[in-house]
């Protein structure tokens, strides 16, 4: 956990103290390059493809254009050089006058997303826009690999081939890495009126509208000008500004949740990417460096909010928060290398596709790796290929936490030619998933056509924290000795209900527990008990989705 308030900018890294000890740093990885194997060479491979096809009957011509396309797959690493580490490390002790000042490593990632801008890979006949065509999720450790693999046609396979020679392709990546660390304690608190956010613009467009985060910014000021959301503070404006990043962010955890694209319905999904394009645009947000913290690669929705009256926060306490980091790659001028290296750069005809078979990697997200240990037992890919002649191969890998502790390099299933005479068919397959939780449960996807040479595994959950949130002057004022709080939510066919007890002396924010619920479900349930004075009892009932559970309020 690092001091997030006391991030220092030195020798072109940004540098955050440990929480433990306040001479070792840890740095924000800097930028991002192509990754190489052991021999240092570049790991990428573009293929301009041809299938030999008839060509029309009706037509004389006796020399006719063949159908096709290209692949391009390459593969992108965070890191950081050795010389910049140093110059950062010297330029802190010199700042800080600390000869024991360390920068000791990279700090590790709570998450990552990568979105890959191009007017190129793209489908169908276009305008030459840029736009986001994938985004998902990236390797939260510095060294981890990212593989990318886009499927072209014919002409745009062409314009990239054209596209490489030029010093700057149209090919160009932006991590969105996420880190925590903690706060500062604040003299500092907000109220908010409930009846006044839901009468502003910002919450009236309602929770079927996708918001980015420019929007949910726009939204928080019109809410402040308009006094639903009062602030209270008092501190020199040098703390202002982390300040209201913690503000902020407190806000959005309360009123909206995070959507990724690639999970948002395909009819749904046109607007929201072209709002995340305008976002990465070097004219945009991004590029005027106005981000505020919220990440610029997903998307955002209101919760519904069923609170009522006034909610009191206040920040004279250290908190755990989140802030983002931004990472931009371009492919660069690897064409005047390596252009005439068919190792990397090749074309081919694809005439015999008998002795061809088909490998399909499975890839699992670094943030799911620890959930091996807590929550999940095995992972079964099942893939299914109906060949062309009537046939039908089936393959399956079974993700324990052996495999993922050793590393998923080798998982991999594999079907070959069997009557498909049409090539690109040929690439079409269907999977499904099956997960095994520990404690009971258990989950089955439906069959999921695909195309791609892997198979990302996304958890069909999502962990969320629930907070107690309460004034302990209060709730000692009306004669409480504790409160028991307990959780009841669902999760693959059965119940889990975790408790959580405080008392008027307690902090009251520190009392959070992480639950986990399956996607697309964010409700729970929640009994609260007041043990009052005289061994009475007060008791209430609730169904919420905010992830604040608001103590002091009693029945």
């Amino acid at each position: 956990m690092v001091l997030m308030d006391r991030g220092v900018r030195a020798g072109g890294l940004w540098c955050f103290p440990v929480t433990t000890d306040s001479t070792q740093y840890v740095y924000l990885p800097a930028g991002a390059r192509l990754a190489q194997d052991a021999q240092g060479l570049p790991q990428l491979s573009f293929v301009r493809y041809v299938v030999n096809a008839p060509g029309d009957s009706a037509s004389a011509a006796t020399i006719t254009e063949a159908k096709g396309g290209g692949i391009l797959h390459f593969l992108v690493i965070l890191e950081t050089p050795d010389a910049m580490v140093k110059d950062a490390e010297k330029s802190l002790q010199t700042t800080l006058k600390n000869d024991k000042i360390a920068v000791r490593g990279p700090i590790v990632f709570q998450d990552g997303r990568y979105t890959l801008i191009s007017s190129i890979l793209r489908a169908g006949n276009k305008a030459p826009d840029r736009e986001v065509i994938a985004s998902g999720r990236a390797p939260v450790l510095e060294g981890n690999r990212l593989a990318l693999s886009f499927d072209l046609d014919p002409e745009h396979a062409s314009l990239l081939q054209q596209s490489f020679q030029m010093n700057t392709p149209d090919i160009s990546l932006v991590f969105d890495m996420t880190f925590h660390g903690l706060s500062e304690a604040y003299d500092a608190d907000i109220t908010i009126d409930w009846s006044e956010v839901k009468k502003s613009k910002g919450y009236s467009a309602g929770g079927t509208v996708y918001w980015i985060s420019a929007d949910v910014e726009l939204a928080f000021d019109e809410m402040f000008k308009n006094h639903a959301i009062k602030m209270r503070s008092s501190g020199s404006d040098a703390v202002m500004e982390a300040l209201m990043n913690t503000v902020y962010n407190k806000l959005l955890d309360l009123m909206f949740r995070p959507v990724e694209p690639e999970r948002v319905p395909p009819d749904q999904r046109g607007g929201l990417t072209d709002a995340l394009s305008k976002m990465m645009d070097p004219k945009g947000p991004m590029g005027a460096r106005k981000t505020t913290g919220f990440g610029a690669s997903v998307g955002f929705q209101l919760k519904e909010m069923k609170s009522e009256g006034t909610s009191h926060l206040t920040f004279n306490h250290r908190s755990n928060v989140e802030r983002h980091s931004f990472v931009v790659f371009n492919i660069g001028d690897l064409y005047k290398r390596y252009g005439k290296d068919p190792r990397f750069f090749r074309a081919v005809n694809l005439g015999d596709p008998t002795f061809q078979q088909r490998e399909v990697h499975v890839g699992v997200d670094a943030a799911l790796i620890p959930d091996f240990d807590q929550y999940v037992n095995t992972v079964t890919v099942t893939l299914r290929k109906d060949h062309q002649g009537g046939e039908q191969t089936l393959q399956e890998v079974v993700l324990d936490r052996a495999a993922v502790k050793g590393g998923v390099d080798n998982l991999r299933m594999v079907y070959g030619w069997n009557g498909d005479q049409d090539r690109l068919a040929w690439l079409d397959y269907a999977y499904r998933t099956r997960w095994s939780f520990k404690g009971g449960g258990s989950y089955e996807t439906d069959w999921v056509k695909s195309n791609a040479p892997m198979i990302d595994l996304f958890a069909p959950y999502e962990h969320r924290m629930v907070q107690l949130v309460g004034d302990a002057k209060a709730l000692k004022a009306k004669g409480v000795r504790a409160v028991i709080v307990q959780l009841d939510y669902p999760f693959f066919g059965e119940r889990r209900r975790p408790q959580m007890v405080v008392r008027p002396e307690d902090s009251i924010e520190e009392k959070q527990v992480q639950i986990t619920l399956p996607l697309g479900q964010p409700d729970y349930d929640y009994m609260v008990t007041w043990q009052m004075e005289g061994n009475k009892r007060l008791t209430d009932r609730r169904h919420d989705a905010s992830g604040l559970i608001f103590v002091d309020e009693l029945p």
